[in-house]
C-alpha cells in the first residue's frame, strides 16, 4: 500500500515543454510536494497554491517532462525520495538529513521561521526559562519541529489547522512556524491576526532537492536548474 493518504500526479503540460534536439536531454522528473498550504496541497483533487505558480518558469525552462505527487508532509516525502518513488520535492529549508540524499538547489523564495504569542504575552524565546518553562505549539514532521526538538524546546506537534485554536485557547503558550502557513491558518479558521504578536526568528531559504541518484545520471542537471532560478529571480526583481 502506498504510505500518502493522496497520490495525483499531474502531467505538467502547461508548465513543461518538450527538450529541443540541440537542448540536453535529460531523463523524466518527479517531484513531490507536501500539504503545506498556502504553498501546495489540495483543493478539488488538483494541487495548487504558491509555489505552484513560482514553479511554472522555472519547470518551462527546463524542458524536461514533469509530474508531481503529493504527499501528507515533508517526512513522506524524504521517505519517498529514499525509496526513489520521487526524484525530488519542493518547496523545502534545507537540514543535514534531507542533504544526505539529495541536492539543494538556489533559493526559490525565502521562508521566514516567527514565533507567534498572544498579544499580552512577552517572551524572549531563545532564553532558558522559555525553553525550560513554555510549550510551543509547530506542524509535525517539518524543519521547524525538527529544529525546536534539537534547540531544547517543549515542543507540541500538530496539524497546521490547529496552530490558532490551540494558541488562542491557552493550551500552548507560543507558535512556532512559517509565517505565511501560519497567517493561512488564520484565515482559514476566520482567527484575527491581530489577537497575536508576531516574530520573525529567521529568513529561510525555500528552495528545491533533487535526489543524488537522478543527479547522478543526469549530469549538469543542478547546474542546469540553478541557472534557471537565479535567471527567474532575475526576472521578478
Amino acid at each position: 500500500m502506498n504510505n500518502y493518504k493522496y497520490l495525483i500526479i499531474i502531467l505538467l503540460s502547461h508548465l513543461v515543454i518538450s527538450s529541443h534536439a540541440d537542448a540536453q536531454s535529460y531523463e523524466p522528473l518527479v517531484m513531490g510536494v507536501p500539504e503545506f498550504k498556502p504553498y501546495t496541497y489540495l483543493h478539488n483533487g488538483k494541487i495548487i497554491g504558491s509555489a505552484i505558480k513560482q514553479s511554472v518558469p522555472i519547470f518551462s525552462d527546463l524542458k524536461v517532462n514533469t509530474a508531481i505527487k503529493h504527499y501528507e508532509n515533508y517526512s513522506l516525502l524524504l521517505k519517498a525520495l529514499k525509496n526513489n518513488e520521487i526524484n525530488g520535492f519542493f518547496l523545502a529549508s534545507q537540514n543535514t538529513e534531507r542533504d544526505r540524499h539529495a541536492e539543494f538547489s538556489q533559493p526559490v523564495t525565502f521562508n521566514n521561521w516567527s514565533w507567534f504569542s498572544l498579544k499580552q504575552k512577552k517572551f524572549k524565546y531563545d532564553s532558558g526559562a522559555f525553553k525550560g518553562t513554555a510549550t510551543v505549539a509547530t506542524i509535525g514532521k517539518t524543519n521547524t519541529f525538527r529544529w525546536l526538538t534539537r534547540n531544547g524546546y517543549q515542543v507540541h506537534s500538530t496539524s497546521i489547522s490547529q496552530l490558532p485554536s490551540l494558541l488562542l485557547n491557552k493550551q500552548v503558550d507560543a507558535v512556532f512556524s512559517a509565517e505565511s502557513v501560519f497567517l493561512q491558518a488564520c484565515k482559514d479558521s476566520e482567527v484575527n491576526i491581530s489577537s497575536f504578536s508576531t516574530h520573525i526568528a529567521a529568513k529561510r531559504p525555500f528552495g528545491i532537492y533533487i535526489s543524488k541518484q537522478y543527479l547522478g545520471k543526469n549530469k549538469g542537471f543542478m547546474q542546469h536548474l540553478n541557472r534557471i532560478i537565479n535567471n527567474t529571480n532575475k526576472g521578478t526583481n
